[in-house]
């Protein structure tokens, strides 16, 4: 059998890097695969091959991310490199992930026009919001609460104001309806939100990673500790690219808090804020007092990444917004680390409330710092957790166990030549 993999840009992190492993573990497996990505860099377009698998990155203009809400739903630079690939390829299935940006949703058309039947693989909630959803926030509501996702017209209107396009969700939900044969939610949550709705039903295939275990160097963590000020000081670890909607200002003021137990805890934040919110986050932590516990690591990759880890004493990722899955939490786990993660979405897929980490209603403060202070000062309870963690990452979301999740969907499908 032939699978096309695509998804919107090419890369190792994110969902683009889910889908690169995920083509990379399927030809592993004796798939012939390849994958198609865009790029709208000038002269970037070309052919290689990287870890087995052919990728195409082909061209298309870019615009004005403005216009995402129309031209998502038809790019025809998209359409059209889909339909130069699948006509070289011939793929008998074309699984594409993210297609929001620059593939566009009648990129789906053409795989079909061209005999390949179509899986959409969806890893955010963007097929029923303009952004990432957070309308749904209510301080009342407790982990483990039903917790309603609805939309509507005039919830998005209001929210994303000039952006909106009052035709775009119906769209979509007939796209799906005729051009897509399968769909695929990396969370039961999503699933969830998607089916209210009207988009179902789908199939959950939760992300994996390589089960391997990764260590850094002993002397790359010691030179990491040293070099920001973290030798001997509990840590709380918060990456990503850093917003509002990604709970970062609620994890200060949680932090605070902390202080008052712990006057030595550190917020390591690790990647990169939106332009002006680092400054807003600094001087949230200089009006409650802890600026001195704010570390700023940047961007950091490999090694540094791996001691960054490390150092961390317990993953805080306690999002405002909708979580598809949380790549951040499954990454903690596999490096033995618990997680306190928002209740919203996908991470309720991921972290079991008190066994492997901890859910939480970010907009609960002192019960997030309250979560916090106990992981930072009982390491057996860190321990324990982080263990814990380590057996369900094992059990659940592995790589091996996702992409054998993907071959049986494709052998449901009724594709010929599916491997056993």
């Amino acid at each position: 059998m032939r699978v096309l993999i695509a998804n919107d840009l090419y890369g190792r992190s994110s969902a683009a890097g889910v889908a690169v492993r995920l083509a990379e573990g399927l030809a592993r497996r004796g798939v012939e695969t390849a994958f198609l990505a865009t790029t709208q860099k000038p002269g970037e377009a070309r052919r290689f091959t990287e870890g087995g698998v052919p990728v195409f990155l082909e061209a298309t203009p870019a615009y004005n991310l403005r216009w995402r809400a129309w031209r998502s739903l038809d790019n025809p630079g998209g359409v059209a490199a889909m339909a130069r690939v699948v006509e070289e390829f011939r793929p008998d299935v074309v699984h594409v992930h993210n297609l929001h940006l620059h593939l566009s949703y009648a990129s789906l058309a053409a795989a079909r026009a061209r005999g390949a039947r179509t899986v959409l693989h969806v890893h955010d909630i963007m097929p029923v919001c303009h952004q990432k959803m957070f309308c749904h926030l209510d301080e009342r509501l407790q982990p483990g609460d039903h917790v309603t996702y609805v939309n509507g017209p005039v919830k998005c209107a209001l929210c994303v104001k000039g952006r909106y396009n009052p035709l775009r969700n119906g769209a979509i939900r007939r796209v799906l309806k005729r051009d897509v044969d399968r769909l695929v939610v990396v969370s039961d949550a999503m699933g969830d939100a998607l089916a209210q709705n009207g988009i179902g039903p789908a199939t959950t295939i939760w992300n994996g990673l390589p089960l391997e275990e990764q260590r850094a160097p002993p002397a790359v963590v010691a030179g990491l500790a040293s070099r920001l000020g973290l030798t001997g000081r509990r840590v709380i670890f918060h990456g990503g690219r850093l917003d509002r909607l990604k709970g970062s200002l609620e994890l200060v003021r949680a932090f605070a808090l902390v202080r008052r137990t712990l006057p030595d805890a550190a917020l390591l934040t690790v990647g990169e804020a939106l332009p002006g919110f680092r400054d807003e986050i600094e001087a949230l932590a200089e009006r409650l007092g802890v600026r001195a516990g704010l570390v700023h690591a940047g961007w950091l990759r490999g090694d540094e990444l791996l001691a960054a880890y490390e150092l961390a004493d317990v993953i805080a990722t306690p999002s405002l917004c909708f979580e598809s899955f949380g790549l951040l939490n499954v990454e903690a786990m596999a490096l033995r680390k618990p997680v306190l993660a928002s209740m919203w979405g996908g991470p309720s897929d991921v972290v079991v409330d008190g066994v492997t980490g901890y859910l939480v209603n970010p907009l609960h403060v002192a019960t997030m710092a309250q979560r916090l202070t106990a992981l930072l000062t009982d390491r057996e309870l860190a321990r324990r957790l982080g263990a814990a963690g380590r057996q369900r990452l094992e059990a659940l979301f592995g790589l091996e166990a996702q992409i054998d999740r993907t071959l049986a969907l494709y052998s449901g499908m009724g594709i010929p030549g599916v491997p056993a």
